[in-house]
């Protein structure tokens, strides 16, 4: 049975038409395989290691092939569809294999929490096949778990947020209590699987017990655990790392402005900042001690008195990791020298102040700010709108996944953007006449 479809990167999006196969690529290798070619991060190391004179593909969802950034790149050497992840977990590995049988890669690389879930599985008959630039498995356990890191950033004498384990709907009440409105229900785990199928979870800010009742329901029938853990005002701020052979070859500060989702979720507007001392030596301290080998991004937001609180540490590259690469630290490339070169050179600056703002997300961004107004963390719509605006105008600013020589997957970004928004039009105009429409 075919659980795959595979074409060149001319012929995948279906605005083009058909998938079709490429014949010169079967006569050839790749070096890299890109997975998750729906999200930005693929697109950013697709660009960065063409530059390099790799021959990289792209494989993305079935669901989301229709307009995946990666598979519309000039630079895709081959556009793969494989099953949805979250529909069939062990249907996407085996196509993942599949295609790897078909084209030898050299490296295969995930850049999404679910996939790298997926992969772990069958990690064995992955590293058969080709690289797999991830940590051990002991580390990733820590690492994707958000008690186990909690647990060893306080052994190794990083500053964490209170929180509280809810076992069951009556702990709720006390835990909240104890932590005080607002507060945030966090999942343990960003992305959870039960029955062959997955989702991921978010954090959730509540400023009631209804409320928290409510996300932690949401993530209870989902087949998550969560915590109830202390709401941190401060900003955001993330050290990226690239550690291997029990060195540090890598380091990047940045700061996060807006994030969408908007509390913990991917920043639409990032800058690198110097290597603070604190959060320099926190994200460093954790990362030896879980020993997570690869590129880590180590997240903190500072409390009321300026400390830097822990996060949350995701042991794989960041979706703003064009902000790294434009800066001077390409973090795609370390791993691909890690894993199949065997070496790695030691990068020791990066230029600070560069920042990248991803539009799609800013635009989601503001759009929660009009509706979540009276939350922690949301603006003003007259402030919201404001920053949106001068932010887009402000010179020097680079646009996540724009670029003139290679504008498809800006566009198709783009067409994605105005086919949802009115899908979500329609579907709510519907439900406003659904009752007339009963009635007639």
């Amino acid at each position: 049975m075919m659980l795959f479809k595979v074409g060149t990167a001319a012929a995948a999006s279906a605005m083009r038409g058909p998938v079709r196969p490429d014949v010169a690529l079967r006569r050839q290798n790749l070096d890299v395989l890109l997975l998750d070619a729906e999200h930005r991060q693929s697109l950013a190391a697709l660009r960065a290691y063409s530059r390099a004179g790799l021959r990289v593909g792209a494989a993305a969802c079935e669901s989301e092939s229709w307009w995946a950034p990666s598979l519309n790149s000039r630079f895709c050497r081959l556009a793969a569809t494989v099953p949805d992840l979250g529909e069939d977990a062990d249907a996407f590995t085996s196509a993942v294999l599949d295609l790897l049988d078909r084209y030898p890669t050299r490296m295969v690389l995930p850049a999404y929490d679910g996939t790298i879930e997926a992969l772990r599985h069958r990690r064995a008959e992955i590293e058969r096949r080709t690289a797999l630039p991830l940590a051990s498995e002991r580390a990733l356990d820590i690492a994707v778990n958000k008690t186990r890191t909690l647990a060893v950033a306080g052994l190794a004498g990083l500053r964490v947020p209170r929180s509280i384990h809810i076992n069951n709907l009556g702990d709720l009440a006390p835990a909240l209590r104890e932590v005080g409105f607002p507060a945030v229900v966090k999942p343990h785990e960003s992305w959870v699987e039960r029955d062959g199928k997955g989702v991921r979870l978010s954090p959730n800010v509540v400023q009631t017990l209804d409320e928290a009742k409510a996300v932690y329901a949401h993530v209870i029938s989902e087949g998550g655990r969560a915590l109830i853990q202390q709401f941190l005002p401060g900003r955001r701020e993330a050290v990226t790392m690239f550690y291997a052979n029990d060195e540090v070859w890598a380091r990047l500060a940045q700061i996060s402005y807006r994030e969408w989702p908007v509390l913990g979720g991917a920043s639409v507007l990032c800058e690198t900042i110097p290597l603070l001392p604190d959060i320099t030596s926190d994200a460093e301290r954790l990362v030896r001690a879980i020993d997570l080998e690869g590129c880590s991004m180590v997240e903190f937001r500072r409390d009321r008195d300026g400390h830097p609180v822990l996060m949350e540490v995701n042991p794989r590259v960041g979706g703003s990791v064009a902000l790294a690469i434009a800066a001077g630290v390409n973090f795609p490339q370390l791993m691909y020298d890690w894993k199949v070169n065997s070496r790695l050179t030691r990068v020791d600056s990066y230029r600070v102040g560069n920042r990248l703002h991803w539009l799609a997300g800013d635009i989601w961004n503001l759009k929660c700010a009009f509706e979540m107004q009276g939350h922690p963390d949301i603006p003003s719509r007259k402030t919201a709108l404001a920053k949106f605006v001068c932010d887009f105008a402000r010179p020097g600013n680079t646009l996540d996944g724009v670029e003139i020589s290679d504008m498809r997957p800006a566009l198709s970004e783009l067409y994605k953007m105005l086919v949802q928004h009115g899908t979500r039009r329609v579907m709510k105009l519907m439900t406003r006449n659904q009752p007339l429409m009963s009635k007639g």
